[in-house]
């Protein structure tokens, strides 16, 4: 069974395509079904059951982590809406940026995703 170590080192490419930016994708192939998913909880979370509720404490590990960073380094978090022109924004901030170099803003923005979703099972009253 592979490490988080040896996923990454195997498994991540950084490509650049711009010196002024930085966009971080997330995309694990080994987790695009619900099976795939439903091992990863119980073989590498360690846990009997694999449930969605599994899933938001590592969400809140990872966002409080990026909290910690943006806070301890006083970098803005911005929070675009729907449609807004995300690079438009970006090259604003980057204008009035006095350093030679640093993290100018972390950007966040929920993209439409397809996905499966699992749903709580009913079972009949009486």
């Amino acid at each position: 069974m592979p490490n988080i170590a040896s996923i990454i080192r195997d498994h991540v490419v950084l490509s650049i395509r711009c010196v002024d930016r930085l966009y971080v994708n997330g995309y694990l192939p080994k987790l695009q079904s619900s099976g795939q998913l439903a091992y990863f909880m119980t073989e590498q979370l360690g846990k009997p059951i694999p449930s969605p509720a599994l899933l938001r404490p590592l969400h809140d590990r990872f966002v409080e982590a990026i909290e910690r960073f943006a806070s301890a380094c006083g970098v803005p978090v911005v929070r675009f809406e729907r449609r807004q022109r995300k690079d438009d924004i970006a090259s604003e901030r980057r204008q009035s940026f006095q350093d030679s170099e640093g993290v100018v803003m972390l950007g966040v923005a929920q993209e439409r995703m397809r996905s499966f979703k699992a749903h709580r099972r009913r079972t009949p009253s009486g």
